[in-house]
């Protein structure tokens, strides 16, 4: 076991808990109003900086951060369906309180990988870069079943009573005749 180095973990602390103010907070739910992925976002960044540091106390192979992530995805994979943009911000907090949490290295570089996790962060979601376009995505069921895409497109239409725009086939069954359809519109 190796011995704490105060100073080093609580400098190292305080660079995760801004940058995480910053990723969580100022980008990610000013930007989304997301208060449920925020609280994930922060909790999960924050419980991998004191997995890090605690494991960090010991002589510990790359396995283990592998076998971290693996652990991560089975909780992601019995979880509500996040979008594109929750995944990247929960990884980018994963990885900045990994990176953070394990005294490996110096803490200028661990904090300038995290600094740079956050900065492109900022960067490449700030809405000025790309502008966002306003759609509503859902998942539907039908009790009838049509692959026809025209038709279908016109059938959910009349039943939305608004104009679709994209209409992905999740599962079709013919008895009872049912679909599952993700809609946007």
């Amino acid at each position: 076991m190796t011995p704490i180095d105060y100073p080093l973990l609580l400098a190292s602390l305080a660079i995760d808990l801004f940058l995480l103010y910053l990723l969580a907070y100022v980008f990610f739910y000013r930007r989304h109003k997301r208060r449920d992925v925020f609280v994930a976002i922060a909790l999960i960044n924050i419980t991998l900086y004191v997995l890090g540091g605690a494991l960090g106390t010991f002589t510990i192979s790359l396995g283990v951060g592998f076998a971290l992530f693996s652990v991560i995805s089975i909780f992601r994979l019995r979880s509500e369906t996040l979008g594109w943009n929750e995944i990247v911000y929960l990884l980018v907090a994963l990885a900045m309180g990994l990176n953070l949490g394990l005294p490996a290295y110096d803490l200028l570089v661990q904090s300038l990988y995290a600094v740079l996790l956050v900065l492109a962060v900022y960067v490449v979601d700030h809405p000025k870069i790309l502008k966002s376009k306003v759609t509503q995505r859902f998942s539907m069921s039908t009790d009838y079943v049509e692959i026809d895409p025209v038709n279908l497109k016109q059938k959910v239409e009349e039943q939305l009573g608004h104009p679709v725009l994209n209409i992905k086939v999740r599962t079709v069954n013919i008895i009872p005749p049912t679909m599952k359809l993700d809609v946007e519109a």
